[in-house]
């Protein structure tokens, strides 16, 4: 049981690093103007990591209590998940949502939220 809840902490970590890997790539990939690429990839990333460590970091103050914090985590990989839709790379982007709702489920499992 050990090795499943380190494992789904892995996932978990490595899903927010992709978050944050997908909201600074597919701007800079896909938006033609220079200074409004780098505008939206640097906006998008600053709005993410603030959101997450106000709401989400397992050392906030004002972390969200079960259900909401699930809420929050599902609504903000909506926005990577829609930047690789809108890319084009529609599997990506099934499977990234996917991973993300094995892991959270595992998480409320494993009682992560406590």
């Amino acid at each position: 049981m050990f090795l499943i809840k380190s494992l789904n902490r892995l996932l978990a970590f490595s899903l927010e690093i992709i978050m944050l890997i997908v909201v600074v790539y597919v701007p800079v990939k896909t938006i033609v103007s220079p200074w409004v690429k780098y505008l939206v990839a640097a906006g998008l990333f600053a709005l993410i990591i603030l959101l997450w460590a106000i709401w989400a970091a397992p050392t906030s103050r004002t972390r969200l209590k079960l259900p909401y914090i699930l809420v929050f985590k599902f609504l903000i990989y909506l926005i990577p998940t829609y930047l690789l839709y809108r890319a084009g790379m529609r599997n990506y982007a099934g499977i990234l949502y996917l991973l993300v709702a094995i892991s959270e489920i595992a998480a409320v499992f494993f009682h992560e939220y406590n």
